[in-house]
């Protein structure tokens, strides 16, 4: 049996993702579908109950990990982009935030399903993410820009 090729990394080559400083998120919904609500023109996001339950789970992050700051985020139809600042070295790593998030807003997601009668996908998340270290005060405030005007991008794409 021949082994399987290995995966792709997508992250930067030898840069430890679990020291201090800030880092640009986005994380995708499964097949890029519009799972967290819908974005009418000039309106905000009409959440979906899984939308409902990633911005909670998003405003909960500093309660599971007290040495992370949710700077700048933003909730669109089928993606999440979020700003945060992790405080402290080697005290949790980005990739298992990520991670830990992902599986508390699935889970909660499946569960509701589940005691509605509905059955439940193997998982609402893309795999991976995609990140962005932020290295200087001009790309931070440009990271912050972005985010907070991708709502209004949402209908001229």
């Amino acid at each position: 049996m021949e082994p399987l090729p290995e995966r792709r990394s997508i992250r930067y080559a030898g840069y430890d993702y679990d020291m201090a400083g800030y880092y640009s998120l986005t994380l995708c919904a499964q097949g890029k579908a519009h799972l967290f609500g819908m974005l009418p023109p000039d309106a905000p996001l009409q959440l979906s109950a899984l939308g409902e339950t990633v911005v909670a789970e998003l405003l909960a992050l500093a309660d599971h990990y007290p040495t992370i700051r949710l700077d700048t985020w933003v909730l669109m139809p089928n993606h999440v982009h979020l700003l945060l600042a992790l405080t402290h070295n080697r005290a949790v790593s980005v990739s298992q935030l990520v991670g830990s998030f992902k599986s508390r807003c699935y889970q909660e997601w499946r569960r509701a399903l589940l005691a509605a009668g509905h059955t439940a996908p193997p998982s609402c998340w893309q795999r991976n993410y995609y990140e962005r270290i932020i290295r200087s005060p001009g790309e931070l405030e440009a990271q912050r820009h972005y985010i907070l005007d991708n709502p209004s991008r949402w209908n001229t794409m």
